[in-house]
């Protein structure tokens, strides 16, 4: 490989001289001017530049500093060749980045070892880059099959759990990305309240809202008809069931604490109410995580629109209604306001979402 030399001088003695020096190691190109330098560095880049300090127009110190403010000059080391002694004047160019100075006379022993030592140190530069680029790179890939892995895993575990109550992967995608939608509206309309990286685990999370059901005894959880006092408790340990199975989880998974710790908020605390009316523990208002109070209006608007052995499915007009007004059961108390507000504003990407993934077998209306 043939290392290249740019050497620039107004002098063309001096660039004879620096030449004759130089010819038999390196591919050399000269410029009698600044303007002339920065040209050729842009069409080929140099391995190393010889830069004379006095020249008129652009003097040495401008063409290192637009060589400096330029992202495909800056890495091109530059040794300063000057007649001066002022050390003013060499310290001013070390600070502006060049990497040593030349003095005139020159001396033939010295500059081909200080030219060969700044080029090696660019090589090796150079190397180390792109040995962090192709590292960067792996790890970003690898981080990315991880995230890949680790979201399969949760809805795996979300599908175990919701297979059981005959509810099809295509309910766990809708609360997903009706829960991103959510979230994402809540950030853009209160983003001191939630920013995106909560947005994201909330999104992430949100399919195990219901894990706790695997606990679920089957007579309760695929009962048709309306559910005892008794049934209707057991039922409802599915919150405190599906929050302390991820805690065991999160116990064997001690990286993924931080993160988990949203999915037990989100399983344990979905069925809670912002009125207090809720389960398991009766919360209120904002005691409520938020990443709850998000997925309980997701989860709500999709069981309301989805049809089930003892009720219709509502159309996205009634689904609106029932939350935002009421229908005895239902009231918009329940819900935060903040979360309402979200959820009016985007509703009719909520209708979309939910008409384009529907239930295998079923008519949405």
């Amino acid at each position: 490989m043939h290392l290249s030399v740019l050497i620039v001088d107004d002098d063309p003695i001096n660039l004879e001289i620096l030449g004759s020096i130089l010819e038999d190691k390196y591919e050399l190109t000269k410029a009698v001017s600044g303007t002339e330098a920065l040209s050729i560095m842009v069409d080929k880049q140099p391995d190393l530049v010889l830069l004379d300090l006095h020249m008129p127009e652009l003097d040495g110190f401008e063409v290192l500093a637009r060589m400096r403010s330029d992202n495909n000059l800056v890495n091109i080391p530059v040794i300063f060749v000057t007649g001066e002694t002022d050390s003013y004047q060499e310290a001013k160019g070390l600070g502006m980045g060049a990497v040593d100075y030349i003095k005139k006379p020159y001396d033939s022993s010295i500059i081909p070892l200080k030219v060969n030592n700044h080029i090696k140190l660019k090589r090796l530069r150079d190397n180390l880059e792109d040995e962090v680029k192709l590292r960067t790179r792996e790890l970003t890939e690898r981080s990315e099959q991880l995230l890949k892995t680790h979201g399969a895993i949760i809805m795996g575990m979300s599908l175990l759990s919701e297979s059981r109550d005959k509810v099809t992967g295509m309910h766990l995608i809708r609360i997903k990305t009706l829960t991103n939608l959510l979230a994402t509206a809540m950030n853009k309309l209160y983003p001191q309240m939630i920013d995106s990286s909560m947005v994201d685990m909330i999104t992430e999370y949100s399919p195990l809202h219901d894990v706790g059901k695997v606990a679920v005894p089957d007579a309760v959880l695929k009962k048709s008809g309306g559910l005892t006092p008794e049934e209707f408790t057991q039922m409802k340990e599915h919150t405190t069931g599906g929050g302390d199975l991820l805690r065991q989880i999160a116990n064997l998974w001690p990286g993924e604490v931080s993160q988990l710790n949203w999915a037990v908020e989100i399983a344990e605390n979905h069925h809670e109410k912002y009125d207090g009316s809720g389960y398991p523990h009766s919360k209120e208002g904002e005691l409520i995580p938020l990443s709850a109070r998000i997925v309980s209006v997701s989860d709500i608007y999709d069981a309301l629109r989805s049809p089930r052995s003892y009720k219709p499915g509502f159309t996205h007009e009634e689904a609106m209604n029932i939350i935002l007004v009421g229908d005895g059961r239902t009231s918009p108390d329940h819900f935060d306001p903040y979360v309402l507000e979200a959820f009016e504003s985007v509703h009719e990407d909520l209708r979309d979402a939910y008409d384009n993934n529907p239930d295998p077998g079923l008519i949405t209306k």
